[in-house]
């Protein structure tokens, strides 16, 4: 397979029938996501609403999910999640504008919020009795919101005013008043910030005066809809000119369909920050959250006037023009790993295709599918009630788990997963076996995504939903915080922990909203370290801890980024980089298994590149610390990112003989002269005080020398670093060595042909006399010491 720019050596023949199966002669990209996923739309044959359906909400009874839909001929009717009727609810009064349900909330507890035609605003319960009316605006309620925290609610009418009633249904403000109509309005995820349309123009503004308004043109004729997922802080807008556009947090465009044959009437993000749906006249879409398109379901519908997903994110249902209430399921969800393919079929089947073994199995569900992951050989799959957990050896006896709550996000690792429901975040091996359950006060699980959750052998890490610079870190076999949690400067976009070693060794790759990417221990913060900058997307490796990016048309391969900890002045010489234009923007890295990295570009297609697969190979030697091996291999290739990727290494684990090899091979000659110094040195404690200094981490260094009692090399080591100050305290703390700090400070005087300014070092000079010969005697024996005393141990 040959790409513009990226060239593939032979895959393994798995790989090799995938793309055979997936990508059409001649094509350098495959398209497993757009093939498969589609739609499965059911309707009523007589439609029980004898006008149009202006809106529809799904919300949760006690135990199952219903829908309620009203229309034009004023009627509230009742749904089943499959799409049968259950009764009419009420008879209203007025003209129902828009409905929706209370976040959150389930039975008795429901609070249903209409927005009417004559102004008003009514407060429902679950049995349809109205238990509060206000009068909102002059004109039409045309839309109205809930905050994602359930303690207000935003409305906007044809007076041009958007208003924020408490959820009792007391005003707090009125937050704009426009010349125009407005038709749509959004909260944004932190529900600090209100999101609304007048015209072609969406505006941003605070809840909190004082603070700064964005306002922005947003489609060439008036915005009709506008939504913002929680989970991705994405906006989606859709217009007159008969085109939707997905936006970032700022206002900047980053995706815009092609013109629709109709006005867009409807849109709405799915739970899961994955999906959203778009409705026109007699069409629905299902796109990517990228913005390409899975598939188009086209009907005789009428305009679809209201989208409303269910909370698990399988399917949504539409209110039309019709008068009838269209059901959309997703069904064909297709996911793949290794020689993997799993596929749910419309019947609640999920298909296990092994293309290597030319193997198929079938497993069906009693229950409906709400989701599934399928990743390091194991497939998880939730209903509401239930979690079946399979192994990739034997796929006829899963483990069984009931649960309390609907999952809404699963993330795996290699040893075990997390499933993301309301009651917090729970940690699942795959015998099982719950490990630990993690919740804290503030905890938002239902913002957490595949971006903002990450998990390995032994951490959990999320960004906190209430303060996005900041990452928490839990220990997976007890659930508590591990240190305080990592502040970073700016918005964190996505986290990711390594999968490799453990303990110290577990370090988390952070991406910011300047998309700059950092790297930072986890279990132990007190770094962080830039890698890059322009990056798009990034991704760990499956096998070993190597780092590969997309920044700026380019794919780079990281081979050893723990080496910002060790030198960082090799992090450039570490990066291996190859051009691939032809991801083009907002491209996004898929998986990064072995040597083989898919990226899925903006259109929904996949693009397959290889990376060389040296790298993998000095991992195992580097893990089995076959040094001798290592040093052949790097000779053999004659590749300086290898050898800098050796050094790296060896410095880790201070194998001194191959940290010199490897620096050597790169024409390091200052560090190679320093590492001759170490290892002249006569023990380990005055090495690993030299080798924390060559990895620039000199206050390391002086608590090892100082712990061990080295108070002249501790001394020394300040004055070689020009810590004049802290020399001359050290050597009077411990009443030793101050005319040595003196003569040093002498000579270096001298030598600068500067005066000495300093009053403390004035006035010792005149206390303490100087003598070279004394000072050379006293560091003799020091030395003398140390040689003794390292030959006795």
């Amino acid at each position: 397979v040959e790409s513009s720019g990226l060239s593939f050596p032979p895959l393994p023949s798995p790989a090799r029938v995938r793309l055979r199966r997936a990508c059409p002669a001649g094509s350098s990209t495959l398209r497993p996501g757009r093939a498969g996923m589609r739609l499965k739309l059911t309707r009523e044959e007589v439609p029980k609403h004898t006008s149009h359906v202006i809106a529809v909400g799904f919300y949760r009874t006690s135990k199952q999910y219903e829908l309620l839909s009203c229309g034009d001929d004023q009627v509230l009717w009742k749904w089943q999640v499959e799409g049968t009727p259950i009764a009419q609810l009420c008879k209203l009064d007025t003209y129902c504008t828009t409905l929706a349900w209370m976040p959150h909330s389930k039975g008795p507890d429901n609070v249903l919020a209409l927005g009417c035609a004559d102004g008003t605003l009514r407060f429902l319960n679950e049995n349809g009795r109205e238990d509060k009316k206000v009068d909102a605006h002059r004109g039409a309620v045309i839309s109205l919101k809930w905050s994602h925290d359930s303690t207000a609610i935003a409305t906007a009418g044809e007076d041009g005013s958007v208003k924020v009633y408490s959820k009792s249904g007391n005003l707090r403000s009125t937050l704009t008043q426009m010349p125009q109509a407005i038709y749509c309005l959004a909260w944004s995820p932190g529900c600090e910030h209100l999101l609304y349309s007048c015209g072609p123009k969406m505006h941003l503004k605070p809840i909190q005066a004082g603070q700064k308004q964005i306002e922005w043109k947003a489609h060439d004729g008036i915005v009709t809809q506008v939504d913002w997922s929680f989970v991705n802080n994405t906006v989606l807008s859709g217009g007159e000119d008969c085109k939707y556009k997905i936006w970032d947090s700022y206002g900047r465009l980053l995706f815009s369909s092609a013109p629709l044959d109709h006005v867009v009437t409807s849109l709405a993000w799915s739970p899961t920050g994955k999906h959203f749906a778009v409705g026109a006249f007699n069409v629905v879409k299902l796109c990517d959250r990228a913005g390409w398109s899975y598939c188009r379901q086209t009907q005789d519908l009428g305009s679809v006037f209201a989208i409303s997903w269910c909370s698990d994110g399988t399917q949504f249902a539409c209110g039309c023009g019709n008068g009838s209430v269209a059901f959309v399921s997703l069904v064909d969800r297709m996911f793949s790993w290794h020689n993997q393919d799993v596929t749910l079929d419309e019947n609640n089947t999920i298909t296990v295709h092994d293309i290597a073994n030319e193997s198929q199995e079938e497993l069906d569900f009693r229950d409906r599918v709400t989701d599934m992951s399928l990743a390091f050989g194991a497939l998880i799959v939730t209903t509401n009630t239930q979690c079946h957990i399979y192994q990739q050896a034997n796929w006829n006896t899963p483990h069984v788990e009931d649960l309390k709550e609907p999952p809404t996000l699963i993330v795996q690792c290699p040893f075990h997963f997390a499933l993301v429901d309301a009651n917090g975040i729970q940690v699942i091996n795959y015998e099982g076996r719950v490990l630990s359950t993690i919740k804290y006060a503030g905890l938002r699980a239902e913002f957490l995504n595949h971006s903002t959750l990450s998990i390995c052998r032994d951490a959990v890490c999320l960004v906190d939903p209430s303060n996005l610079k900041q990452v928490r870190v839990f220990d997976i076999f007890t659930g508590r915080p591990v240190g305080n949690p990592i502040v970073h400067k700016l918005d964190i976009v996505k986290i990711s922990l390594n999968q490799q070693g453990t303990g110290a060794d577990r370090t988390v790759a952070i991406l910011d909203k300047n998309k700059d990417l950092y790297l930072t221990k986890a279990m132990k913060p007190d770094r962080c370290e830039k890698l890059g900058a322009m990056v798009d997307s990034f991704a760990w490796n499956d096998t070993t801890d190597m780092l590969i990016a997309l920044a700026d048309e380019k794919l780079q391969t990281y081979i050893y980024p723990s080496v910002c900890f060790v030198d960082k002045d090799l992090l450039p010489k570490t990066l291996q980089s190859k051009p691939c234009t032809d991801a083009g923007k907002y491209a996004n890295i898929v998986s990064f298994y072995g040597s083989h990295c898919v990226v899925r570009k903006a259109d929904g297609s996949d693009l397959a590149a290889v990376i060389m697969p040296y790298p993998q190979l000095l991992y195992k030697h580097f893990e089995s610390g076959s040094w001798e091996q290592a040093v052949r291999l790097c000779r053999y290739v004659k590749s300086p990112e290898l050898w800098a990727s050796l050094a790296a290494m060896a410095i880790h684990l201070r194998a001194l003989d191959t940290v010199e090899i490897a620096l050597a091979a790169i024409e390091e000659v200052d560090k190679v002269q320093f590492i001759g110094h170490i290892k002249k040195l006569p023990d380990e404690v005055l090495k690993s005080a030299e080798l924390a200094l060559f990895c620039k981490r000199p206050e390391e260094a002086m608590n090892i020398l100082l712990q061990n009692k080295r108070i002249y090399r501790a001394i020394k080591m300040n004055v070689r670093l020009h810590r004049w100050t802290d020399a001359l305290e050290l050597a009077l703390k411990h009443q030793t060595h101050v005319d040595t700090v003196l003569a040093y400070r002498q000579r270096h005087l001298q030598q600068m042909k500067h005066v000495e300014t300093n009053e403390s070092f004035k006035q010792w000079a005149q206390q303490v006399e100087v003598d070279w010969t004394i000072v050379k005697q006293k560091i003799a024996m020091e030395k003398e010491t140390e040689l003794r005393n390292a030959n006795e141990g």
